[in-house]
């Protein structure tokens, strides 16, 4: 059972994609870097910062761009630049707290750790930074009253949610960096994963509409921060639990800053009781399917760690059941427990659900069944497999040419090569947007060619079977003209783009 739950644990790190949290971090360093450069071209104060913002090496990057209080920044400045009808930009907040966090990036702390009274910090290093603990004094002071701002605009914006932090005791501190500890023993991948997407815990009173809460992750006003009820942290095992969840749903928010994972945001009806949209649906799936792992780990390797965390059981008499808890659980009632949840979502995803999904998330859903496989069975059939091949089949061939395509001459790019991508924004829609390699390279071909050289031209580079390439080469076509990226062009470009292809070919 070791072996399972080690490969188990290897698993949910091994996709490039959906598991690399290196990977999902840099990406958003540069998009970070890329939306700085957008915002940039109008504001010379930020104009001045951007080299060295470039400067920075990935992890002072991933210091100063994940603190709480530039990232909350940029979110909002992106928000704005990506908003049609939103007021003008103002930048000179992020600003502010981009040169305040230049300044000190010698040093060890962030700008918002900065500002906090007592140096709490919980958990492994991970590249030269642990996990603070919030323990903002009473006095007013610039950083000190940004951080309150931020909390009161954002704190699960949108949710009728409410927190009152507190401030922790030594007791408190201790408590969360020995619940840290465990989950790094019991599931050590995994842990270093999801700590590396999370900056600061703040131990707080919270409630929504239906009562009070006993964790929470907050919006974009609070990124990288997770928030625990000071009661849930007397007992180990579920405190694990609770950081766990709250950082695996900081990974896949981090994930998604980058690739779209739902078509359409639907609401759909739980079986236990709630009613919540689509994409809350994807990310309580994405961390059921973690916090199985763990769940399992607690049985079978736990008892070796009793003597140092006490029994999960000796905890019983003080814990609230819940779901996610590895200590009490209303197990009598359907779809109580974690693993029954997954199972539900998983079909769902895979059969109902399916049309909701964008292609990535798709395959992400499919990862996830995959990695957990060895522990629970989800093999699940996939409903639009069978409808797949006849559509296929309608939309194989590409239309008589009718228009020719070319870039948009006023774009701004940021091409990643090591990654395969690449970020564009287009200057009448200034919204930040990523392009896979396939996508990347369909807006290249575009200099000049109809749909029927597009889809030659594709399956001549990519191999696909000229008689199948229209059906890949269509969609993106269409979001590459959707977004600005390109542009139809008149018979004088190409003439132009025609001579100009010979010209290179030759």
């Amino acid at each position: 059972m070791k072996d399972l739950i080690e490969q188990v644990d290897a698993n949910l790190q091994a996709h490039e994609e959906f598991g690399n949290s290196g990977r999902i971090i840099a990406l958003n360093i540069e998009r970070y870097k890329f939306a700085l450069a957008v915002l940039a071209q109008n504001d010379a104060e930020l104009q001045a910062l951007l080299p060295a913002v470039e400067r920075l090496d990935e992890p002072l990057a991933n210091k100063i761009l994940g603190d709480l209080l530039v990232r909350a920044e940029l979110e909002a400045a992106i928000e704005r630049l990506e908003t049609p009808a939103s007021p003008i930009q103002d930048t000179r907040r992020l600003t502010w707290c981009l040169q305040r966090s230049l300044a000190i990036a010698g040093e060890t702390k962030s700008l918002s750790a900065a500002a906090m009274e007592r140096d709490f910090q919980v958990g492994p290093d991970i590249e030269g930074r642990r996990i603070w603990v919030w323990d903002l004094p009473d006095g007013s002071e610039p950083v000190a009253d940004a951080l309150r701002e931020a909390l009161r605009l954002g704190f699960m914006p949108g949710g009728h949610c409410e927190a009152q932090i507190i401030r922790p005791t030594p007791q408190m501190v201790q408590q969360l960096d020995r619940a840290c500890a465990l989950l790094q023993a019991l599931a050590p991948q995994v842990a270093h994963s999801v700590f590396s997407h999370l900056h600061s815990v703040a131990i707080a009173h919270m409630r929504n509409e239906r009562g009070p809460m006993l964790t929470a992750s907050g919006g974009d006003s609070t990124p990288c921060m997770i928030f625990i009820a000071p009661e849930e942290l007397a007992n180990p095992w579920d405190t694990a639990v609770h950081i766990m969840h709250e950082a695996v749903h900081l990974k896949l928010s981090d994930m998604v800053r980058t690739s779209a994972a739902v078509v359409e945001e639907a609401m759909v009806t739980l079986p236990w009781g709630r009613e919540i949209s689509v994409s809350n649906c994807l990310f309580a799936f994405h961390a059921y399917v973690h916090l199985q792992l763990f769940r399992t780990a607690v049985e079978q390797l736990g008892p070796q760690y009793h003597a140092a965390y006490g029994a999960p059981e000796s905890y019983l008499a003080n814990t609230r059941p819940h779901a996610m808890s590895v200590v009490n659980t209303a197990a009598t009632t359907p779809f109580s427990r974690g693993h029954q949840r997954m199972i539900y979502l998983g079909e769902q995803f895979r059969t109902t659900w399916a049309s909701y999904l964008t292609p990535a998330a798709r395959r992400m859903v499919d990862w996830l069944c995959e990695a957990i496989g060895p522990m629970v069975d989800m093999r699940i059939e996939r409903a639009d497999d069978a409808r797949a091949t006849p559509v296929e089949a309608q939309t194989a061939t590409a239309p008589a040419p009718t228009t020719r395509y070319a870039k948009n001459p006023k774009l701004h790019l940021r091409p990643l090569k090591e990654h395969g991508i690449l970020f564009a924004s287009a200057i009448e829609q200034p919204q930040i947007r990523k392009l896979n390699t396939a996508a990347w390279l369909m807006f290249e071909l575009c200099d000049g060619r109809n749909e029927r050289d597009l889809a030659q031209a594709y399956a001549q580079i990519t191999g696909v079977a000229e008689d199948r390439a229209w059906q890949k080469v269509e969609p993106m076509l269409g979001h590459l003209l959707a977004s600005g990226m390109i542009v139809p062009i008149d018979e004088a470009a190409i003439d132009g783009a025609a001579v100009a292809r010979e010209g290179r070919a030759a």
